[in-house]
């Protein structure tokens, strides 16, 4: 059963239209993360589910019920603020316990859940301890307890770990993603660092100007995007894109990128999407570009910046006359050196440079 629906859901600020024709299908236990560059509306979405805004047009449904008009508080949701927005007068446990205080439960009740919850997040000995007295990591486990005390059919989290330190958020992904694990329910979860999304999500939703531009699987979104916008975003380091152009020779196809000696030229299997001299761009991920024999590789290279990183170099390469990065193996190759490399082209994508949608080619 979907525990989340939206259907068409639209949002406007006058004539502004920041959300349009959302449609989202979230099964119970998922883990939706809403990702795309700031402004991209899906901080806006995610206060739409939570009912803190109205929507112009759609349908917003938990468990099948519609909760266009229903209000926050009635919508059994919990939500994870950037802020941690804990009550700096209260100790951890009151903080945790005050959504079960507001309903009236007894204290004994209140003081078993609230330990429940504690040992869950591993937060027992900080109990007694006021907010100011927690680090960053400590106040948004606080903060994710008094969510989870509750009980809620769904959980929206709006980047609860940005103002974190880098290493912090690290450990913080990991917790949530085992709790996660460890309860099973429905979790939406707004970012814009695609580490964080391909890291937890089941399912992205990528948006970029109010609009849906793929939803998938973090392995279908980095490996089969939808369009340029989402190979360029999903991906560190980011796709290498080649401009080319489709050529025929002896009733084969070609896609051409270069001209002269560093010419690359790339045989394709099927080609009925393609016109002779259609322009197109072929992307290649990273860890699509190898090292090979400079005599006989796929294609020469020009080594233009080296980005060690410690297991591995980032290495700025010139093919084609077109920029590319690759991972190669620490201090392999040198500054201003020419190389040579093989492609793995059949992992790779193709994209049409007119409306820069995928193209179903299949390269050799």
């Amino acid at each position: 059963m979907n525990s989340l629906s939206l259907e068409n859901v639209s949002k406007s600020y006058g004539p502004v239209e920041v959300l349009k024709n959302i449609c989202i299908e979230a099964e119970e236990g998922e883990f939706v993360v809403l990702l795309g560059p700031s402004g991209c509306g899906k901080s806006t979405l995610l206060h739409a589910i939570a009912g803190l805004h109205t929507i112009n047009k759609g349908r917003i449904s938990i468990y099948g019920k519609a909760v266009n008009d229903t209000p926050t508080r009635e919508r059994d949701i919990a939500m994870v603020f950037q802020s941690y927005a804990l009550y700096p007068n209260m100790n951890v446990a009151d903080n945790i316990g005050f959504p079960l205080k507001m309903r009236g439960m007894p204290k004994t009740a209140i003081r078993e859940k609230v330990l429940e919850v504690a040992k869950t997040l591993q937060l027992e000995a900080l109990l007694e301890r006021y907010p100011r007295q927690l680090s960053g990591g400590q106040r948004q486990r606080v903060a994710i307890g008094r969510s989870l005390v509750r009980d809620p059919k769904v959980f929206l989290f709006d980047e609860p770990l940005s103002n974190l330190d880098a290493s912090l958020r690290v450990d913080m992904r990991a917790e949530i993603k085992q709790l996660h694990q460890r309860i099973g329910k429905t979790m939406v979860y707004v970012t814009h660092d695609q580490i964080e999304a391909m890291t937890l999500a089941t399912k992205i939703v990528i948006l970029n100007k109010g609009e849906i531009q793929q939803i998938g699987t973090p392995a279908e979104v980095y490996h089969e995007p939808a369009n340029l916008f989402v190979a360029r975003f999903i991906g560190s380091p980011a796709i290498s894109l080649l401009e080319c152009k489709a050529e025929e020779n002896d009733g084969w196809t070609f896609l051409v990128c270069g001209e002269g000696e560093h010419r690359l030229t790339v045989p394709l299997r099927n080609a009925d999407l393609l016109k002779k001299g259609q322009d197109v761009m072929l992307g290649l991920r990273p860890e699509h570009i190898r090292q090979g024999k400079h005599e006989g590789a796929a294609a020469r290279a020009m080594v233009e910046l080296i980005e060690p990183t410690g297991p591995e170099d980032i290495v700025v390469l010139t093919i084609a006359g077109q920029r590319a990065i690759a991972r190669f193996p620490t201090s392999s190759v040198r500054q201003g050196e020419e190389i040579g490399v093989d492609l793995d082209v059949s992992r790779s994508v193709v994209f049409d440079a007119e409306n820069n949608l995928r193209l179903a080619v299949n390269l050799t």
